[in-house]
């Protein structure tokens, strides 16, 4: 029976790895990030002809810590990376927009070990917004477009998220090339994930002593927070506009019940007017019952004024004066 012989196509890649140490990061944190970083390269081919690795840290300034072509073996790359644990100390600000243009005009120069035709990956790691956010990710893009660089983006922290900076300085679409930690121990959880994205010849098992459940994330619980007070706000909102309809509604009921009709007032005018009609001749008018008129509305700018004379003088007419007016002699 015949061999058959697999071949496996060597991945030739260049890739830099870019560390925040700024002031914002403790010194256990720095160690979990050497960690992380240890733990994705021990399962990636390193060699002259597959992967390459170099490492940078920046805050205030940007240091290139051995470049690409400075340890071809996983084994002299591992013991590098575990050295520098010692070595790093945080201080500074975050300008990774000066990260990001050493790695683009240095670290990827011939004179720094890159190859002719490899592929580039970046891999951004930070705590924080930089302090210049529009030349970051101008930096960023030029990156992707003039050295046609693949860039992940690594968000640490609880409020990561809300850094949107992050998706600037990472490749689209942002489900592939953009990650969210809580803190850096939880970096290892990333693993898994992002080896074969460097290296799609390589698997990577999950890191023994990473935690496994991550806590709930700051800008989850302030999303949930932030929508039961919306809920809240709108049920009082409606409950508020219903009650002032029913106010609204009952005033005006209240209102139509208090004002008589126009009929009915003019009925009880006709009364008198007869009790007058009926009354004996004499030089004083005669008494009648104004009982009924107990409610006199005003019926608008000319309303119905009697003058009260005897009755074979009696002639309704037409006056601006009120009806309220009426007296009775």
């Amino acid at each position: 029976m015949p061999c058959v012989l697999v071949g496996v196509v060597a991945i030739y890649k260049d890739i830099v790895l870019a560390i925040d140490t700024s002031d914002s990061v403790d010194a256990s944190d720095l160690k979990d990030a050497i960690d992380f970083i240890y733990n994705v390269t021990k399962w990636i081919t390193i060699g002259p002809q597959d992967i390459q690795v170099a490492v940078v840290t920046y805050a205030s300034d940007v240091t290139e810590h051995f470049d690409l072509d400075d340890y071809l073996t996983n084994n002299t790359l591992l013991s590098a990376m575990e050295a520098l644990k010692s070595k790093l100390t945080p201080g500074g600000g975050t300008y990774t927009f000066d990260a990001l243009t050493y790695v683009k005009t240095t670290s990827f120069l011939p004179m720094r070990g890159s190859r002719n035709n490899s592929k580039k990956a970046v891999l951004v790691m930070t705590d924080g917004q930089s302090t210049n956010y529009p030349l970051t990710v101008k930096t960023a893009n030029e990156l992707r477009t003039e050295l046609g660089a693949e860039v992940f983006a690594i968000g640490v922290g609880q409020d990561s998220k809300k850094n949107v900076e992050i998706l600037g300085i990472a490749s689209d679409p942002d489900s592939y090339y953009v990650y969210y930690v809580d803190s850096f121990d939880y970096l290892c959880s990333v693993v898994p994930s992002l080896v074969p994205k460097l290296d799609p010849g390589a698997f990577a098992q999950g890191v023994s002593s990473c935690p496994t459940v991550a806590p709930v994330e700051q800008d989850e619980v302030a999303t949930s927070s932030s929508n039961s007070s919306v809920i809240i706000a709108t049920v009082v909102l409606v409950a508020v506009v219903l009650l002032s309809a029913t106010i609204t509604t009952a005033v005006i009921i209240e209102r139509s019940t208090r004002v008589p009709s126009f009929t009915s007032m003019e009925s009880q005018i006709s009364s008198i007017v007869n009790q007058y009609g009926n009354a004996p001749l004499g030089e004083s008018p005669a008494n009648f019952d104004a009982s009924q008129l107990d409610h006199v509305p005003e019926l608008g700018p000319r309303e119905i004024n009697l003058d009260i004379v005897s009755p074979s003088q009696f002639q309704p007419r037409l006056d601006p004066i009120p009806i309220r007016n009426l007296e009775l002699l």
